[in-house]
């Protein structure tokens, strides 16, 4: 596979700018089939950037984090607020949801 070459100029730079390269990958192919679910995004996102922060040091984490959260990742940290009438699992309105738990 060829990598484009706008990414390979910066290979030899600073791990925390590959690291935004490859996030940018990351993010457009995690939005990829999402059907504009903001649940399934941050599911996707989430798995991309685990397995991308496991290969960075300890010490570059919390930097690469605080990039990833710009992408929309999620450290589940935070509670998910979902609006009324709407399905925790995909945030999609309960009557448009297809995930099939809904009357």
């Amino acid at each position: 596979m060829t990598v484009p070459t706008k990414h390979t100029a910066t290979r030899a730079g600073d791990p925390l700018s590959i690291f935004r390269e490859q996030l940018e990958i990351a993010a457009d192919r995690a939005q990829r089939g999402c059907g504009l679910s903001d649940a399934l995004f941050v599911e996707r996102i989430n798995a991309e950037v685990t397995g991308m922060m496991e290969k960075l040091p300890d010490e570059l984490r919390g930097a690469a984090a605080e990039i990833a959260y710009e992408f929309g990742y999620d450290d589940g940290e935070e509670e998910p607020y979902h609006e009324p009438g709407t399905c925790f699992l995909t945030g999609i309105a309960e009557h448009c949801c297809p995930c099939g738990r809904h009357p």
